[in-house]
């Protein structure tokens, strides 16, 4: 249904870049912040299941709120720049739909503070909260989880310009709180998203537990090995239902681009499948035959599927916009390049991934003399 008299006109500013180069670099931010996000998020989960349940084995606990806090803050400070190539290539998109759901998009800076605060409380101060540690990570859990719907609701709302006068008119004015229920895809969206970043944070602690580091601990490193493959391998299998029910809940125009209709939306998502079920299937042969270079041709395919699948959500937002907004062409926005701003962001953020890897080499040497 095009909706093109809903979208307001451009930034009259120019691009400072191309528009492919500025979605490349969206791209490419975005895998980076895949990273410590899934950790992030599924650590999160992780720690809040095992509190709840109360069988959480204590080696574990450690070893997740020891990265936890460093993973948390580099999930924010690396979701800073995917954001903005966003906001800058899809403004006329974006900010209505963040404007449309309005408090919900507001309230996600409180979820972050309050989470951030938990997730330290919690790792610093577990034992004298006492009783209270179980409901301080949990309320965590929810807040993050809630950042993460909010921004589906917005995703999934710019891309589907139709309803935004729909919202607009079926809430007062002063009291926007709105949320996308309206869209088949919202929850599949989200539960595809959450179900992902559990799988990576399982297939991280499975690749731990093999590691020549970990394997000192023995019986305890196995425990890590057995336990991520199964924290892996079930998210995974759910995902492979809630996947083609997320796709196949779009316009059929859109879902047959990626079942043979475009070349490049097909291989893309073919890639990205195959390149699961071989993660799946190495990771599973871990625990029969050779645990280490399974794991690692595991954590190597699903390296790739992390890579193919932002690529297939890039592809899906565009076909969306075709459909929904045919007469917008963002090869039609002003460009005005500004090299020099473009070269200094990519020296420092290469420099940024290089320092970080320095740090996270550090980590590793202070936990291995410690353990």
């Amino acid at each position: 249904m095009p909706t093109s008299g809903f979208i307001p006109s451009p930034e009259p500013i120019p691009l400072p870049a191309p528009v492919w180069l500025l979605q490349g670099l969206l791209l490419v931010t975005f895998l980076v912040h895949l990273v410590p996000m899934n950790l992030t998020l599924g650590g999160l989960v992780f720690l809040s299941l095992g509190e709840l349940s109360g069988r959480i084995d204590e080696t574990m606990r450690r070893w997740v709120i020891g990265y936890l806090p460093i993973t948390t803050a580099f999930t924010i400070t690396t979701g800073v720049a995917p954001l903005l190539f966003l906001q800058v290539t899809y403004g006329q998109f974006f900010f209505p739909a963040a404007i449309l759901i309005a408090w919900a998009w507001l309230a996600v800076i409180i979820a972050l503070l309050l989470g951030y605060y938990g997730i330290y409380a919690y790792a610093w101060a577990r034992e004298r909260l006492g009783r209270w540690r179980v409901w301080v990570i949990v309320g965590s859990t929810l807040l993050f989880l809630y950042i993460a719907f909010a921004l589906s609701n917005v995703i999934t709302l710019m891309v589907t310009p139709f309803r935004w006068w729909m919202l607009w008119q079926e809430t007062p004015p002063d009291r926007h709180f709105n949320l996308n229920w309206w869209e088949p895809t919202l929850l599949p969206r989200f539960a595809h998203f959450v179900l992902a970043a559990v799988a990576f944070f399982g297939l991280t602690m499975a690749l731990y537990g093999v590691i020549p580091v970990a394997r000192r601990d023995g019986d305890g490193a196995a425990t890590f090995h057995r336990t991520g493959v199964r924290w892996f391998i079930v998210p995974t299998l759910l995902n492979y239902f809630v996947g083609p029910l997320f796709l196949l809940l779009h316009d059929s125009s859109v879902w047959q681009k990626f079942l043979g209709g475009d070349g490049v939306s097909t291989a893309s998502l073919a890639l990205g499948v195959g390149l699961s079920v071989v993660g799946v299937i190495a990771t599973a042969l871990s625990l029969r035959m050779h645990p280490l270079p399974m794991m690692l041709t595991a954590f190597g395919a699903m390296s790739g599927t992390i890579v193919t699948m932002a690529s297939v959500r890039f592809l899906l937002r565009q076909h969306l916009l075709a459909l929904h907004a045919p007469a917008v062409r963002l090869s039609d926005l002003p460009v005005q390049p500004q090299w020099g701003i473009i070269a200094l962001f990519v020296v420092i953020f290469a420099t940024g991934l290089a320092v970080t890897a320095w740090m996270v080499r550090q980590l590793q040497r202070a936990f291995s003399a410690r353990g």
